[in-house]
């Protein structure tokens, strides 16, 4: 990685002296991660409705919710809702899958 900053700009950070790179790990700002990936939710922001890389965020975004409601117990795998003490949900095909 290329220094693009402080004493040593311009070169490579392998090639700064110990003391240097040593400093630079402690340093919070350093080691932080350049970019954060957004919430599903906040990609939404100005969808139209229409196109398809926003159908998938919130298709991403139904199943999202969707397995947290099977892990919490109120929905079965089939989509429908079920009591948090029955094993599977009232639907007839859904208990015979298992």
């Amino acid at each position: 990685m290329t220094l693009r900053f402080g004493k040593f700009k311009g070169q490579k950070f392998n090639n700064t002296p110990k003391w240097y790179q040593e400093w630079l790990l402690k340093q919070d700002w350093f080691n932080a991660p350049k970019t954060k990936a957004k919430p599903l939710h906040n990609q939404l922001n100005g969808w139209d409705g229409y196109s398809s890389r926003g159908q998938a965020i919130y298709d991403a975004i139904f199943q999202q919710e969707q397995n947290e409601m099977i892990v919490l117990g109120l929905e079965c795998k089939c989509g429908l809702p079920k009591f948090k003490e029955d094993e599977y949900c009232s639907g007839d095909y859904c208990s015979i899958e298992g």
